[in-house]
């Protein structure tokens, strides 16, 4: 992702507003990213997260590195904040649903130690348990 530095806080604020129908996610000092806008990608988040190694920074730090899009941010000394705009979600999505898919089978966690949520998380990701 191209990345785009915002040094006044009033003016991030204004193109947060201006784009609040565009961005993927919202990283906040408060909450961090607590979700994404794409129905999709946050399907894949939501099953993500049942594991403790994934997590939606995880997942966003992936799409800021390797996918398409802006990466608009404000290091203000009283916390950061950014924005994420991509420009071909259904492309986003398989290379983060890959992305997770090469992580959990990385971790090789044995069946009998998969919680419920984490087996329906293997399946939604295609992974044989």
């Amino acid at each position: 992702m191209k990345k785009i530095s915002i040094e006044k806080p009033q003016e991030y604020l204004d193109l947060i507003a201006a784009n609040k129908d565009k961005y993927l996610y919202n990283d906040h000092p408060s909450d961090g990213i607590d979700l994404f806008c794409d129905d999709k990608i946050e399907q894949i988040g939501w099953h993500a997260c049942t594991f403790d190694f994934l997590q939606y920074r995880d997942l966003a730090a992936f799409m800021e590195e390797n996918c398409d899009g802006e990466l608009v941010f404000n290091d203000h000394p009283m916390g950061f904040n950014a924005y994420a705009i991509i420009e071909d979600p259904i492309k986003t999505a398989e290379q983060l649903k890959e992305f997770c898919i090469k992580r959990i089978k990385e971790e090789n966690i044995p069946a009998d130690e998969l919680d419920e949520d984490q087996l329906e998380a293997m399946e939604f990701f295609g992974i044989k348990v």
